[in-house]
């Protein structure tokens, strides 16, 4: 038995495989299947669409090269050029199969261009609407295979716990509104997303919070990246609400308060920088002048391209700031920072395979390098039927022989993987939008060693389920003493060298002490060490 948890693209992308190659696979969502994918995950929430290197005058090699570029030292090559190369694949498999992406009166693909990108590369399918008509088509083929009784359902489930005996996955805990469970699994194929829900301000779906991720860390997967968090410059104030990376790729500028336009201060690519780049430069204009926001101008679009080109290139977004009283066509929109996608997770390598074996994670759930500190723009969908179609092959291999051989690049990371105990509390602070404030307040945008260091203190004095998620977040946080990518540490500003190095951390109760019960790593036992915080 097969199970796959989560139902965005990497998830989706894994059930439709296995269930085509005959595998007996369950599929848990944590919404209603067909009906509320938001609820489920972000997949359905993304505007920017899908970065493929399928145009004329685009490669696979350029795609990686601007990969590794954007992840600030940290990017793994060899996975990057895996992700271009597959991704490209996976994209005119999906075109083939009639994936409805945009084109122009002729026919032809029209790409978009996004930061940090060499060239225009970004495919879109209802221009705005891309995620959920991804999302939509994914599902469609997975209904096919649930009504043919190849894939069986089970909706609003939450993953508590991930079994395990002699350290092989075994079995998937889940709660659902009327009862709580136990399933006999032989794999586990974790797509249940990151964890920027926790913060106060996000992008994200509220139902990301790194559950799926804690439950793998509980059964002994080594995380890892946990202190990369990437801002997506545009949000709504209040909303949660995303503007797209590609209005900016239309044209749209971003302004002060006093209505400068200040990213070409800061980089030559300007509004196209990295999004680090762009938070970063937000968050110092909104502090110079004690504010708020920043504004973005997509008037400028309207004046160089005509009168309705927002409304057509983007119908969702212009639909949306109306509901808020705003006119993007003729006034600058209120904008700011906010937690949108981990680049950290489960540890895994190019198949998807985690230090248990057994258990998969792919999607924003898993941590491959190929993101490295900072995220490439629409690299993320790409990545989820990349990682989806890989960890449905490598699953059914697993089943097959039951071995469990990680790629050799894995061995050190594991290798160099820290402990973090915790121990629940006696004095429970029980509202979780307390958490997410405290979330936003020490590991939002700006770091330092004293905010952390409160925010691991007022953890012992916090019983929530996701607490001990958070401890590793914030000890992974105070350990990089450098900026780099999506960890920006106020007391650390620059960029050492000698960091650019991935990390990775095992969840432990206190009193205990564990070691990954692979031979991979056996060798390498004595390098680990306990981090007490």
């Amino acid at each position: 038995m097969i199970v796959v948890i989560g139902t965005g693209a990497a998830g989706l992308t894994a059930a439709d495989r296995l269930a085509n190659a005959g595998a007996e696979v369950t599929l848990l969502t944590a919404g209603r299947f067909g009906v509320d994918a938001v609820a489920a995950g972000n997949t359905a929430l993304a505007q920017g669409g899908i970065a493929a290197a399928i145009g004329p005058r685009d490669t696979p090699a350029a795609h990686a090269n601007d990969t590794i570029a954007a992840g600030a030292g940290l990017v793994e090559p060899s996975v990057a050029t895996l992700l271009a190369e597959e991704g490209a694949l996976r994209i005119h498999e999906l075109l083939t199969a009639g994936f409805p992406a945009d084109r122009d009166a002729a026919g032809h693909l029209v790409f978009g261009l996004e930061g940090a990108h060499s060239t225009a590369r970004i495919l879109h399918a209802g221009e705005d609407r891309s995620g959920a008509a991804l999302s939509a088509f994914l599902t469609v083929r997975v209904q096919q295979h649930i009504k043919g009784g190849r894939i069986s359902l089970i909706q609003q489930a939450s993953v508590t716990e991930l079994t395990t005996t002699t350290g092989r996955v075994t079995g998937v805990c889940y709660a659902t509104p009327a009862k709580s469970q136990r399933l006999d699994a032989d794999v586990v194929i974790l797509a249940t997303g990151g964890y920027a829900g926790l913060f106060a301000t996000t992008s994200a779906s509220a139902a990301v919070t790194g559950q799926g991720i804690l439950a793998a860390a509980q059964a002994g997967a080594v995380l890892a990246d946990m202190e990369f968090i990437q801002f997506h410059p545009t949000v709504l104030p209040r909303t949660g609400e995303l503007i797209s990376e590609a209005v900016r790729g239309a044209g749209a500028v971003l302004r002060d308060a006093r209505g400068h336009r200040y990213m070409t201060d800061h980089h030559p690519d300007a509004e196209l920088a990295p999004r680090d780049v762009v938070s970063r430069a937000s968050f110092a204009a909104m502090r110079e002048f004690d504010v708020s926001t920043v504004w973005l101008d997509a008037t400028v679009v309207e004046r160089r391209h005509g009168s309705g080109t927002l409304a057509t290139r983007f119908p969702v977004l212009t639909h949306r700031l109306a509901a808020h009283g705003l006119d993007w066509t003729k006034h600058w929109v209120p904008v700011a920072p906010a937690a949108h996608y981990c680049m950290g997770g489960v540890a895994t390598d190019t198949w998807a395979r985690s230090s248990v074996p057994g258990l998969y994670a792919v999607g924003e759930a898993a941590s491959t390098g190929v993101h490295g500190a900072n995220r490439l723009a629409s690299n993320s969908l790409l990545e989820g039927l990349v990682f989806g179609a890989r960890a449905a092959r490598s699953a059914q291999q697993y089943l097959h022989c039951g071995d469990w051989e990680l790629d050799m690049y894995m061995s050190d990371l594991l290798a160099m993987a820290q402990q973090v105990p915790y121990k629940s509390s006696s004095s429970p602070l029980d509202a979780e939008v307390d958490l997410r404030c405290l979330v936003q307040k020490y590991v939002g945008m700006q770091r330092t060693q004293t905010g952390l260091t409160t925010l691991l203190d007022t953890l012992d004095h916090v019983d929530h389920p996701l607490a001990p998620l958070i401890r590793v977040i914030a000890t992974a946080a105070l350990a990089r003493t450098e900026s780099r990518g999506g960890h920006w540490r106020a007391d650390h500003l620059n960029t050492d060298p000698a960091q650019a190095t991935r990390t990775a951390w095992y969840l432990t109760p206190t009193g205990t002490l564990q070691h990954p019960d692979i031979d991979l790593v056996t060798e390498h036992k004595e390098r680990f060490f306990h981090v007490d915080v």
